[in-house]
């Protein structure tokens, strides 16, 4: 191996020469600055409390320069000394006349030494590299050093890289376009994608510049030697049309013998055998795949919701729908909240979009729009007690009723189900028995029990009130009965006077039956 080049005594020379070896306290402000130091200047704040501390390790290293001084190691340690607001620094003066090649190397040994081979990022040590290597061949050809073997090896000594991280910064500054080097330099790409581009010719680093000038984040090594790989074959297109962000064409190693042959057009992309072909790239490949399965799943959701279309459930579903729209609800935003978001499942196309509705959303959505629950899910069959409640009091109302359905509410009450039974065997037009004149063996067994009025009269409530603390029969918006008190606008349980009930009365009636002890 090469003799390792003595930096430290060329250092020591210099010293000599200038017979000065002692150490000098020169003021900060007569030190200018070396516009040739490339070194970054980190972490002074943290340097300067190591100073404070423990003080200064190791003095800086300057040139005479008339009645200033250029500094030539040390950038660190003065502005740290400036941050503490020294007046002096002790410094290492050189001569005034030292030779500018031994001054290089002194700049650059001296501030890796004193960073333990850190302080150049990648994109600096190449032009570093430059002025070293140009500094020792001026040495060697004027007899100063001798350098055998590499000169590489010395200049990587000189910084403290290794011999590749030199060759690799060396190539990326001679090979990498101007557009990539600003890119480096300001760290928008690393070393191994600067590496990787440089080994592309001219026009393919400018061709991906283009593409990638604004999504420089998206780009690595990997895909910048795809994309080498692919211009290499010479068919494929720059970047892969299935891909939404740049990608490079893959595979086109299989595919060359067939484009060769004239087998294959080159991108798979718009081939029309991309779904058979044995050197379809993985991409398309991918992506057929993906297509044929969500194919295969909308192919299974059509027989699932064909098999929900055919069940009692899509019928009820179905007659939701349609007597929703009676009542004008043709969509779910023209219901109240909260029920408005329960109740997509009866409007959509898709069952399966969303969450059928529950016991109780099917209860709320009756009540809202005012409906018979077994109405709202069967129509209307014999029986819909809700809707049949309601239309025996406007009968009862009614003078004299003519409505003749076979099926009306008890108008005393004291039905259990709260439906005449009589009327079912009967074809009079009379809504109770109460009102019909004929003397028949199909009347009401209720009627000896009832009131002894010839129909219970309803009154609309609050446009017709009762009298003061009389007990009245009444209907309630929910569709039930119960027995109330009236007091000052305000309903009250005969069995609890004092206690105000928060109900909303629509018809009462003076008709009371007796108590029959049936419940």
């Amino acid at each position: 191996m090469a003799k390792r080049l003595d930096v430290g005594a060329l250092l020591g020379a210099a010293v000599s020469d200038s017979n000065t070896m002692q150490v000098h306290d020169i003021p900060l402000a007569a030190i200018d600055e070396n516009e040739d130091n490339r070194y970054d200047q980190w972490n002074i704040d943290e340097l300067a409390e190591s100073i404070q501390v423990v003080g200064l390790q190791q003095p800086l290293v300057v040139q005479a320069n008339g009645e200033r001084y250029l500094l030539i190691a040390g950038h660190r340690r003065r502005n740290a000394l400036a941050l503490l607001d020294r007046k002096t620094a002790p410094c290492i003066v050189l001569a005034a006349d030292l030779d500018p090649s031994r001054r290089t190397l002194i700049l650059h040994w001296t501030n890796t030494m004193a960073r333990g081979g850190a302080g150049l990022t990648g994109s600096e040590v190449a032009g570093a590299a430059r002025e070293i290597e140009a500094a020792l061949v001026d040495l060697k050809q004027r007899g100063v050093v001798e350098l055998p073997g590499k000169l590489r090896e010395y200049v990587a000594g000189v910084l403290q890289v290794s011999e590749a991280a030199l060759a690799r910064a060396k190539a990326i500054d001679n090979h990498l376009i101007a557009a990539w080097k600003a890119d480096y330099k300001k760290a928008h790409i690393n070393e191994a994608v600067a590496y990787e581009l440089q080994g592309c010719d001219e026009r393919l680093q400018e061709q991906l510049r283009g593409v990638y000038q604004d999504r420089l984040w998206c780009l690595d090594a990997k895909k910048v030697r795809a994309h080498k790989k692919a211009d290499a074959a010479g068919f494929a297109p720059l970047t892969c049309p299935a891909e939404r962000s740049p990608e490079p064409c893959v595979s086109t190693d299989k595919r060359a013998a067939a484009v060769k042959r004239g087998e294959c057009p080159g991108c798979c992309h718009d081939c029309e055998r991309s779904e058979s072909c044995e050197w379809v790239c993985g991409k398309v490949s991918k992506a057929n795949r993906a297509h044929a399965e969500a194919e295969a799943r909308q192919e299974e959701h059509e027989r699932e919701i064909d098999a929900f279309e055919a069940s009692p459930l899509a019928a009820v579903r179905q007659h939701m729908r349609a007597m929703l729209a009676q009542y004008g609800v043709t969509a779910p935003n023209e219901l109240d909240e909260p029920l408005c978001y329960r109740v997509g499942w009866v409007f959509t196309d898709d069952p399966f979009a969303y969450r059928a509705l529950d016991l109780a959303d099917t209860f709320a959505l009756a009540e809202q729009i005012g409906i018979d629950l077994q109405e709202l899910l069967f129509g209307n069959p014999a029986g819909a007690p809700l809707r049949e409640l309601a239309q025996g009091i406007e009968q009862a109302v009614a003078e004299p009723p003519q409505v003749n359905v076979n099926s009306h509410v008890c108008v005393t009450g004291l039905s259990k189900y709260g439906v005449c039974g009589a009327a079912q065997c009967c074809d009079e037009s009379y809504a109770c028995c109460i009102a019909c004149p004929k003397d028949c063996n199909g009347r009401c067994g209720w009627l000896p029990k009832a009131t002894p009025q010839p129909a219970p009269v309803w009154h609309p409530y609050p446009a017709e009130q009762p009298d003061e603390e009389q007990v009245v029969l009444v209907r309630k918006s929910n569709g039930y009965y119960s027995a109330l008190v009236y007091r000052e606008g305000a309903w009250y349980l005969p069995e609890i006077p004092d206690s105000q009930m928060d109900v909303q009365v629509e018809w009462w009636s003076a008709a009371l039956p007796p108590k029959t002890g049936r419940e």
